[in-house]
């Protein structure tokens, strides 16, 4: 099994059962690199090569994202993992989302393609590059092997391939106590939750939907309570929309009858809404979410975006913007699944 594979495996099955030490070392051996004031990346990546120089710390940079399924394994690991909080301890593994660092981030690294990710850096204090790999070479279906290779790379040593590395059968074994151990992780988390606020003609809602499953799907939400979806919905209008907390946070918005929003949620990921409107009454005092297999305008299926974020999450369903729009579509989908909250 290549390297790349085992990338798309994970991506199966990202949320590993390990066993949790001290939170606030968990904190300590990774973390983000986040923008303050008006400083630089550059300007603040050499505060913390000093720093770490003078901890006697070996500094590793990883250009990261939070659609990137082996760089979310990466980080499962450095949390919940204590052999690889040990191995981190003489080293400073520091975060760089190239979405929030967008422009410096491809740029701070002569030589480095950001744009790969996961892609690990080891650098000195002269910022000298003693290695590089890719996060997918770790060796991200045991502890052992991710802790083995981190460890190397704070000494500025070159990784080396993963003991199961050519033990198709090995590693066969740890995917499937991986998927295992995401299965028992999502066990009785609800799917959907609601917690409404405000009178039903000014009703807006807080809306979680989880996607337990392995695959993106699309997820169909009424745009009004006293609209409820169906089957075949009779769609005028549609406006592809993009929220502007997340560069990459796009849905579709369909008037006609009835009214409701298509919006993608990631595999094993998440998507958290605060103030969607929602005005009207139920007659049951619940919120029915369709959970679909495919959906289609005009027998053309819709397409994912291609990096979706795995917890999303929208402070304002309000802060948008129309990204493109259309006519008349034919609206075609198939229900997977009808997931029902009560508003609260």
């Amino acid at each position: 099994m290549s390297k790349w594979t085992i990338a798309l495996v994970l991506a199966t099955a990202l949320a590993l059962h390990l066993p949790l030490g001290s939170q606030a070392h968990a904190a300590d051996a990774g973390r983000y690199v986040h923008k303050h004031g008006t400083k630089g990346l550059r300007e603040v990546i050499q505060v913390e090569l000093a720093a770490a120089k003078k901890a006697g710390q070996g500094t590793i940079l990883m250009f990261t994202s939070d659609w990137c399924s082996p760089c979310k394994a990466i980080k499962e690991f450095v949390k919940g993992s204590a052999v690889v909080r040990k191995t981190l301890s003489k080293g400073r593994l520091l975060y760089i989302d190239v979405d929030e660092w967008r422009g410096p981030a491809q740029t701070l690294i002569a030589g480095v393609d950001a744009s790969k990710l996961p892609t690990l850096v080891r650098l000195d204090e002269q910022w000298k590059v003693l290695q590089t790999c890719y996060g997918s070479e770790l060796g991200l279906l045991h502890e052992d092997a991710i802790a083995h290779n981190l460890g190397r790379l704070v000494e500025g040593k070159p990784i080396e391939k993963p003991f199961y590395d050519g033990k198709p059968e090995l590693e066969r074994e740890f995917i499937v106590k991986q998927s295992e151990a995401q299965t028992a992780k999502t066990k009785g988390v609800p799917l959907l939750q609601a917690v409404a606020k405000g009178d039903p003609d000014h009703r807006t809602v807080n809306l979680v939907i989880r996607n337990h499953d392995g695959p993106r799907r699309w997820y169909l939400i009424p745009a009004r309570l006293d609209g409820p979806l169906n089957d075949h919905p009779s769609v005028r209008n549609w406006w592809k929309v993009r929220w502007t907390d997340h560069v990459r946070a796009d849905f579709y918005r369909m008037v006609g009858s009835p009214e409701f929003y298509a919006i993608p949620v990631a595999g094993y990921g998440s998507l958290a809404l605060e103030d969607l409107p929602l005005p009207g009454k139920s007659k049951d005092g619940k919120l029915t979410v369709f959970e679909l297999d495919y959906l289609k305008f005009d027998g053309q299926e819709q397409q994912f975006q291609a990096k979706l974020p795995y917890e999303l999450k929208i402070s304002h369903f309000g802060n948008q913007a129309v990204a493109g729009q259309g006519e008349q579509p034919k609206v075609e989908f198939r229900v997977r699944n009808r997931h029902v909250a009560t508003l609260k």
